[in-house]
């Protein structure tokens, strides 16, 4: 397998979704105030008359400032989660919690192959580490000397910190439980809110909605893969929220932040009167369903590569249901 794969693509999804919230519930703000914009949202020029100039973009009503932090977020959002990809795999891999995802191993087929397990230099691994991180610092680095809120630096330590020690240093909090309560954090109010307020600089509550809405679909899918490994994480001594409650209790536990998600969509829809936003929400919790079934499914049924397809779609589909929140006709 190649080094590449240790990206983990297929769950970006995670990284752009809360930043993509952010973002709308910052547009959203942007529209409904146009006119009363204060100099740090949008830098205008003021004219002699008194009024406002701002440098527009392709995008209605956002200033071209904004656009750019906006994609500086994004930047910084998904190289955070690959640096952390890369330590999880090297951190797990030599502590031979992979040892079961490795290409080799019977379960590989239920369970995506893991750079170190499968035997790829952990010295590598780890330098790829840094190198998403180092990225992810710059980026953050613009961001804050844009929007001179220098302590978005004291967060972006945070964000390494937890990123590593997740399953990294000698007391991993992954292997006690509480990579649910990171997950909600991180790629929840983290990524949503800091998003938000690097753009305008106030949070709104649609940005508070799409927060929760984002980080209880990031559960759900770190909820999946923890049930899905529960036997090996188990014989690991990796004692995920999945293994202290068991699969029951999981399945319920994944169904109920499933749901969260979607209802704080519609939440956040009626909050902006937005019809289109609806229309999404019901997309969303289209997805929904399907998800709830296959979480229910048997055990010698359950399908977690769908499950994990049906998650990512989950967290996709809310993010347009919040982007679709700013449009209107």
């Amino acid at each position: 397998m190649t080094i590449l794969s240790g990206v983990r693509p297929r769950t970006l999804i995670l990284s752009v979704a809360p930043v993509a919230i952010g973002g709308a519930a910052a547009v959203e703000y942007i529209e409904t105030h146009i006119g009363q914009y204060s100099p740090y949202i949008c830098a205008p020029e003021r004219t002699p008359c008194g009024t406002y100039h701002f440098h527009r973009t392709a995008i209605p009503w956002l200033p071209t400032l904004q656009l750019v932090i906006w994609l500086l977020c994004l930047i910084v959002a998904v190289f955070m989660q690959i640096a952390a990809n890369f330590a999880n795999d090297y951190s797990d891999g030599i502590r031979g919690t992979d040892d079961a995802r490795a290409e080799s191993s019977p379960s590989a087929t239920s369970a995506p192959t893991r750079l170190v397990a499968s035997g790829t230099d952990p010295g590598l691994v780890l330098r790829f580490a840094g190198g998403s991180a180092f990225i992810a610092c710059l980026s953050g680095v613009i961001l804050t000397a844009l929007t001179r809120q220098w302590w978005f630096i004291a967060v972006g330590v945070a964000c390494l910190v937890a990123g590593w020690f997740y399953v990294g240093g000698k007391h991993p909090y992954g292997y006690r439980g509480l990579g649910g309560v990171a997950v909600f954090v991180f790629f929840g109010l983290v990524a949503t809110l800091g998003t938000q307020y690097a753009m305008i600089g106030r949070l709104t509550p649609l940005g508070i909605v799409g927060a929760i809405s984002a980080g209880a679909s990031a559960c759900a899918v770190l909820g999946i893969n923890n049930l899905r490994d529960i036997e090996s994480d188990t014989a690991a001594g990796k004692l995920t929220l999945a293994v202290r409650i068991g699969p029951k209790a999981a399945r319920s536990l994944i169904a109920v932040e499933t749901w969260a998600s979607v209802v704080m969509a519609g939440i956040g829809s009626a909050l902006c009167h937005s019809t289109l936003g609806m229309c999404g929400t019901i997309l969303a919790g289209s997805v929904a369903a399907l998800l709830t079934y296959s979480i229910f499914a048997p055990d010698d049924d359950s399908d977690f590569r769908a499950m994990f397809r049906q998650a990512v779609e989950l967290s996709g589909s809310l993010a347009l249901t919040y982007l679709l929140c700013t449009l209107h006709f």
